[in-house]
């Protein structure tokens, strides 16, 4: 898909199709009475900024000159870190020794899945800004999850809060990709719609609004280290689609993410 359309302009098609979703849920809310103040716009704003503006045009970059496994390994290994460290200082969450074994026995995981695929070659310097790109994508995904785990502890609402983040998104996307060259989306094949439809849909969709839902109901790094399944579900997909069945090593750390993330999510106040 980047090897037809930017970062920024694929990031910005993608949640412009997923504002469609979501912009009716305002409507009705507001008609039903939303009682958002100013103060809550503002922290929607910023957490549309950090979760899609910032963080797609960080992420896509990132995986198009550094690749998709240091991006498995960076993103995926780092966002539990992090968001435990910032949930511990802007919410209070304890961050305990179980959930700091968990979060560690989860990044041992994706590295045993992740590194010995890493043939990465000659390295030049937009490897490094790849690699920058995407330490800078887990702060903001770590910072994202934090505040809103936080607003939604105070407002409790799911799916306006992820209608509002995705709308308000796009809107700070939309003037970032204006230099892009739009004739290129008249480029897209069916199955690279279908891509974008799929990424729009279901990972802008339902998976932000899983992912609010999670964030209202768990500790902001017990919802994190889910993340780790992310390089187990890629292997997964791989199976199903292409037959290629996963190494000793990768059933190894796919097991270790599973141990990781039941432990971290088990893990009490002690």
């Amino acid at each position: 898909m980047l090897t037809t359309l930017t970062p920024v302009l694929l990031a910005t098609l993608r949640f412009i199709i997923a504002s469609i979703i979501f912009t009716p849920i305002i409507f009705i809310e507001s008609r039903r009475g939303s009682n958002l103040n100013a103060g809550d716009l503002k922290e929607l704003a910023l957490l549309g900024f950090l979760s899609i503006s910032v963080y797609f045009w960080l992420q896509y970059t990132g995986v198009k000159h550094a690749g998709a496994g240091v991006s498995a390994l960076l993103v995926v290994g780092l966002i539990p870190i992090l968001t435990g460290f910032a949930s511990t200082i802007v919410l209070g969450e304890r961050l305990t020794a179980h959930k700091a074994l968990g979060t560690a026995l989860g990044l041992l995981g994706v590295a045993l899945i992740a590194l010995p695929g890493l043939l990465i070659g000659e390295i030049d310097w937009l490897f490094y800004l790849g690699v920058v790109c995407l330490l800078l994508n887990g702060v903001c995904w770590a910072a994202y999850s934090t505040l809103s785990r936080r607003l939604m502890k105070r407002l409790g609402r799911p799916a306006l809060v992820t209608s509002y983040v995705t709308v308000l998104g796009t809107m700070a996307l939309v003037p970032m990709s204006v230099a892009s060259d739009w004739a290129l989306v008249r480029s897209l094949g069916p199955l690279q719609w279908i891509s974008v439809l799929y990424l729009a849909i279901v990972c802008s969709g339902l998976g932000y609004l899983l992912w609010n839902f999670a964030l209202s109901k768990l500790e902001a790094v017990k919802a994190a280290v889910w993340l780790y399944l992310e390089p187990v579900a890629a292997f997964i997909g791989e199976i199903a689609i292409f037959g290629a069945m996963p190494s000793s090593t990768t059933l190894t750390g796919g097991l270790i993410i599973f141990l990781g993330a039941y432990i971290t999510n088990r893990a009490g106040d002690q």
